[in-house]
């Protein structure tokens, strides 16, 4: 076996690991699968898995799981903890170590490897400038998803909406508008920096496969 496929059993690993902590009873009563967190982990789990069986890379595939699980350990660490220190998360017998531990594998570690796993590895692909534009498709879905699902719920419901930024109780549908006009930006400028670094990573590899 080679070290291409142990790392990427160990991302797969660490992504299901991350899992099931967020699954974990006693650590989360909310309903994981609505965090884009957790849908974006699934995705990430499946695209290894399915390469790690069929070893057929796709530019489109791994750049958008990439993308979205980038987006996942940014908007956490940036936006939800504010530039918190992730060692905090580490176990220490003082809070929910399940929850924690989970927390820093799918915020910090799936994200990290993932992006290393882009840089390293399969440096044959070519993906094109075009395809940011197409990865964006799925986190506008996600903001329509969870705006409709919020719409549906009580208004007493816990954590109707599942971030403060799509918050429409309070933000209002105009501020949301707002925050997801300048998020799709930001997620667009870092699908693009993706790309760009791949691409110049990539000019130590041959031949050129293109998505």
């Amino acid at each position: 076996m080679n070290g291409t496929k142990v790392y990427r059993i160990l991302l797969v690993t660490a992504g299901l690991t991350g899992l099931v902590c967020t699954w974990w009873p006693a650590a989360s009563p909310l309903n994981p699968p609505v965090y884009f967190t957790v849908q974006s982990t699934i995705m990430l789990v499946a695209y290894y898995a399915w390469l790690l069986w069929r070893e057929v890379p796709s530019a489109l595939l791994k750049g958008a799981v990439t993308l979205f699980i980038s987006i996942t350990g940014l908007v956490y660490h940036f936006v939800l903890m504010h530039g918190a220190s992730p060692l905090g998360m580490l176990p220490d017998g003082r809070g929910d170590d399940v929850l924690d531990m989970g927390n820093l594998l799918l915020h910090y570690v799936t994200p990290i490897m993932a992006i290393a796993d882009w840089l390293v590895f399969d440096r044959t692909l070519r993906p094109a400038w075009t395809v940011p534009l197409l990865w964006l498709a799925y986190p506008a879905f996600y903001l329509v998803f969870a705006l409709t699902r919020g719409a549906l719920l009580d208004p007493g419901t816990e954590r109707r909406y599942p971030y403060p930024f799509l918050n429409v109780d309070r933000l209002g549908y105009d501020g949301v508008a707002l925050q997801a006009v300048l998020l799709t930006a930001f997620f667009a400028a870092l699908g693009y920096v993706l790309v760009a670094l791949h691409r110049l990573a990539s000019r130590t590899a041959r031949p050129a496969v293109t998505a």
